[in-house]
C-alpha cells in the first residue's frame, strides 16, 4: 500500500507516493521531487523536515545525526524515515549565523 506525503519547502509545494517502508527520499528521488541531501546516511541534517501532519518513522534514529528533542519535536531526516499512513512536512530552515566579527547590540550602554 502507498502513501501519500506533501513537502513544504521553502513556498513550495510537493505531493507523492511513498512505497510501504520505502525511504521517504529514495521515492522522491524516484520521482524527481526536489529535496535538499547531501550524504543519505543520517549524518549531514540537509533533509531534516518537520513532521506537520501524520505519522513519520524515523529508522535507525541511534546512528542519525537527529537528537532525542528533536524526534520529540516532530522533526526527522528524510534519508532515513518511512511513512505510516499520509503525511505532511515541512523543511526546517537552519538560522542564519552571524558573519564573523559581527557585533549585536545587546542593549548594553557605554559610560
Amino acid at each position: 500500500m502507498n502513501n501519500s506525503i506533501k513537502v513544504l519547502n521553502e513556498g513550495n509545494e510537493h505531493v507523492f507516493e511513498v512505497e510501504d517502508k520505502e525511504l521517504i527520499l529514495d521515492a522522491a528521488i524516484r520521482q524527481q521531487v526536489p529535496i535538499p541531501y547531501t550524504c543519505r546516511n543520517g549524518t549531514c541534517r540537509t533533509c531534516l523536515y518537520q513532521v506537520v501532519e501524520g505519522t513519520v518513522i524515523q529508522e535507525d534514529a541511534d546512528i542519525c545525526m537527529i537528537s532525542e528533542q528533536e524526534l520529540e519535536a516532530g522533526r526527522r531526516l528524510l534519508c532515513m524515515s518511512t511513512l505510516q499512513g499520509d503525511a505532511v512536512i515541512e523543511k526546517v530552515v537552519r538560522k542564519r549565523r552571524r558573519p564573523e566579527g559581527e557585533v549585536t547590540n545587546l542593549g548594553a550602554t557605554a559610560i
